[in-house]
């Protein structure tokens, strides 16, 4: 395979799992051109670490703050469009650890498809368990022969797209901060081509957990982010997915802020605060790109 990849990975003070992950990037069964690791302004080893790798093939960029996932991967993006030719792009977490032949499944997905949007890796936790699973889309069994499964959107837990298709739909949006800056941007990158979930494209994520948070039981001193999931759901909704599925996860929302009220063991007003500000939020919310 003759084409060029660039792995762009967003770190931020996890400095054993970035060198897990940077390590399994480079023993990949086929290497990569690049890897960019933005740094989202660390207080632990990783600029030290990181200074100590960089090279002609490995960029590593230490931001000025902390930006949020979503400012990382748009920067990480835009610097591997500023700063190599690569054809591909592909895009992960700290806490991803590709097995030694995802990438060589990825690019072989790509001989199997005259046109993709973007490829997903099939991703598992510590223990074996499926997660970070897309949904699938209509006609979700077109090359199902070949190990490819058609979604509707993916995660940035190995995220594989073409830099010509980047150029097209532009950059995550900055100001989401953090939660569903992935979705919405594979949810731009699918109205150009369909995206796949690559079965045979293995990594493992090795987060802290393996549920989805909940803002009833999460802890207290998470809460206020979960302001940017729900501003940030009912945006995606808005723009891309018509006014009753908008409509349906308005009066959802709404319905959580009043169960929180009920059930959270603590918190509960600024649970639901937090909640319905969100989703108000979500109806004006107006990215910039």
């Amino acid at each position: 395979m003759n084409a060029t990849v660039c792995a762009i990975v967003v770190t931020y003070n996890r400095s054993e799992l970035l060198k897990k992950c940077l390590n399994a990037i480079k023993n990949q069964s086929v290497g990569v051109t690049h890897i960019v690791v933005i740094d989202n302004h660390s207080t632990d080893a990783t600029e030290k670490i990181m200074k100590s790798m960089a090279s002609n093939q490995v960029l590593y960029n230490r931001l000025d703050d902390n930006y949020g996932g979503a400012g990382g991967f748009k920067r990480g993006i835009s610097y591997a469009l500023d700063n190599t030719y690569d054809q591909y792009f592909w895009i992960m977490d700290d806490d991803t650890i590709p097995t030694s032949t995802a990438l060589e499944n990825l690019l072989h997905a790509t001989l199997s498809l005259s046109d993709f949007g973007f490829l997903t890796a099939n991703t598992h936790w510590k223990d074996g368990t499926p997660m970070n699973v897309p949904p699938i889309a209509q006609n979700w069994s077109v090359a199902a022969d070949k190990g490819l499964i058609k979604v509707q959107e993916a995660t940035f837990v190995s995220l594989f797209v073409e830099r010509k298709k980047v150029e097209k739909v532009g950059l995550p949006f900055e100001e989401f901060f953090i939660w569903h800056d992935d979705t919405e941007f594979t949810t731009r990158l699918s109205k150009l081509a369909p995206g796949y979930f690559v079965t045979k494209a293995m990594v493992v994520h090795e987060s802290a957990g393996n549920n989805a948070p909940l803002i009833y039981t999460d802890s207290s001193n998470r809460i206020s982010r979960y302001y940017y999931l729900y501003r940030n759901e009912m945006y995606i909704c808005k723009k891309h997915k018509g006014s009753a599925v908008t409509l349906m996860t308005f009066l959802r929302d709404l319905f959580v802020g009043i169960k929180v009220l009920i059930v959270a063991p603590d918190h509960r007003a600024k649970r639901s605060f937090t909640v319905l500000k969100g989703t108000f939020s979500g109806l004006v919310f107006r990215p910039r790109g």
